[in-house]
Parts: structure tokens; sequence; C-alpha cells
């Protein structure tokens, strides 16, 4: 069960992470929690940073929250689980001040998604799921331009390897229809509008 997973110390973490957010003035009529689901340089940063462009989003990110949780961490499934941890109460604690989030990670497990969705909508909130659709190969090659860049010191990250994408594109869990999820196609350029105007019913910004 999810739940046995938690953190003994999750709330401190979750203030101290909290803190370093930079949290948005406005608000959703109805606040929500936006989830991700997708391959290694799939294009989940880009989609994050449009997203919180047109919403009142704070924006969770993998990377602070390993801060958080070093130097005990490792990149797979032990680490997962407590990223996860970290992230759920954070956004937990954040739908309670009605302060909408975005969180900068891939959650490939359906009963972590499943969790979040039932602990937010039980704080008043919404969970939107969004699946980053994008092919394999299409994932190969931006992974391949982001290690040149990394290399080159153009960007912050980590080098990642095919076996890297191979393991999470085989532990991923594709979102089915009961999820209710979003799809959002980066080589489609209308796919984002079409995600925005989705995103703006659910929250309560425009009549369905």
């Amino acid at each position: 069960m999810v739940e046995k997973r938690e953190l003994p110390n999750i709330d401190i973490l979750a203030e101290d992470n909290i803190r370093i957010l930079e949290l948005p003035k406005a608000r959703l009529p109805i606040p929500l929690v936006i989830l991700l689901v997708g391959l290694p340089s799939s294009g989940k940063s880009e989609l994050v940073k449009e997203l919180s462009q047109k919403f009142p989003l704070a924006i969770l990110s993998e990377e602070n929250m390993l801060k958080f949780l070093a130097p005990n961490i490792s990149f797979f499934e032990r680490s997962e689980e407590k990223i996860l941890s970290l992230a759920t109460r954070t956004m937990e604690k954040l739908i309670v001040r009605r302060i909408s989030s975005v969180f900068d990670h891939s959650i490939k497990k359906r009963e972590y998604r499943d969790y979040i969705r039932r602990r937010i909508e039980s704080l008043g909130g919404k969970s939107v799921l969004i699946h980053i659709n994008i092919p394999k190969g299409d994932a190969y090659k931006q992974v391949s331009k982001s290690n040149f860049e990394v290399t080159r010191g153009d960007k912050k990250g980590v080098i990642i390897n095919k076996d890297l994408v191979e393991y999470e594109a085989a532990s991923t869990q594709i979102p089915f229809q009961g999820e209710h999820h979003l799809i959002y196609k980066p080589q489609n350029p209308d796919s984002v509008n079409v995600i925005v105007e989705q995103i703006s019913k659910i929250s309560g910004l425009a009549r369905v």
C-alpha cells in the first residue's frame, strides 16, 4: 500500500519544501494538482513552463525533492517512493491553502496516481493527469540533444543513456481510459492549446 511508504518526518520536509517554492498569488476557482506521465526528454519541463505561464501554479521539481532527500537516495524504485511521498504531502498542504501546483516528474505507476487523486479530492481539490505521448524514437533524439547540451554546459542535468530510456518505457504504466487523463503530443503545435482549454474547464475558469 502506498500509505505505508510515507517518510517519518514527512510534514517537516513538506513545509521546508514549500518555503523554497515560488508560490502564485492568484488562485484558481477549483485548486488543482497537475500530474504528468512521460518518457525522459519527452517534453515534461517544456509543458510545465507553458502551463505555468497560463495558470497560477506552484512548480514542484524532482531536482528539489532530491536535495531534501539526499544523501540517502538512488535513482530507482526506493528513491521514487521517497520522492512521491514528499511530493504528495507537499501538494496536499498546498491544496489546503487553495494553491494549485504542477509536478515536473513522471508518475509511472497507476497506484501512485490513484492515491494522489484520492488524497487531493478528499481535500476539496482536483487532479489532472496528462500523458505526454511521444514516440520512443523521438524521445531518443531528444535525449541525445539534451546530453549534448549538458556535456557542453549549456543546461543543467544528467547524462541519460539508452538503457535508462528503455527502463523508463518498460516500467511506466500508460494511463488507461478510467484515469480520465489528457493527452499532450509535443509534435502537434495545437496540442498545448487543447490542454489549456481542458484545464480551464476543469478548474472552473471556463464554462463547460
